[in-house]
């Protein structure tokens, strides 16, 4: 059901996950790169993340569910973030690329607020007939 925003914003959010997890370094310790995959609870974290995006654009017809799905999402992308941060904050060097943690967030906020709407969209023309 990809013709919908949020199947689209829920896809999007899981590709950029996936991406930030193996490509793009987050971290520099002693001059060497680290990527989110270096980090074995970073990585399972962000890893159940992309998979309950993906999951979710397939429970189109049950949105509550969706909307529970992506909170759950958005929780575990905080947790791998703050794993990040607080395991190793004493010997690393904090990259710009860590804020790319905010853009899959931002896509499942999307997501959910698209959901919402479908929902009251729904609801609506239920009373109308």
């Amino acid at each position: 059901m990809l013709q919908r925003i949020q199947s689209v914003f829920l896809f999007l959010s899981s590709v950029i996950t996936l991406i930030m997890i193996f490509f793009v370094p987050i971290f520099e310790i002693e001059s060497k790169e680290m990527f989110a995959s270096d980090f074995l609870w970073a990585k399972v974290f962000l890893f159940i993340s992309a998979f309950l995006s993906l999951i979710s654009i397939n429970l189109y017809k049950s949105r509550k569910k969706q909307i529970l799905l992506c909170s759950f999402s958005r929780t575990q992308i905080t947790v791998a973030l703050i794993l990040l941060l607080f395991m190793y904050k004493k010997e690393l060097n904090v990259k710009v690329e860590l804020l790319l943690f905010a853009i899959p967030y931002l896509l499942l906020i999307l997501s959910s607020y698209f959901i919402k709407k479908d929902e009251k969209l729904v609801k609506s023309s239920e009373r109308i007939r």
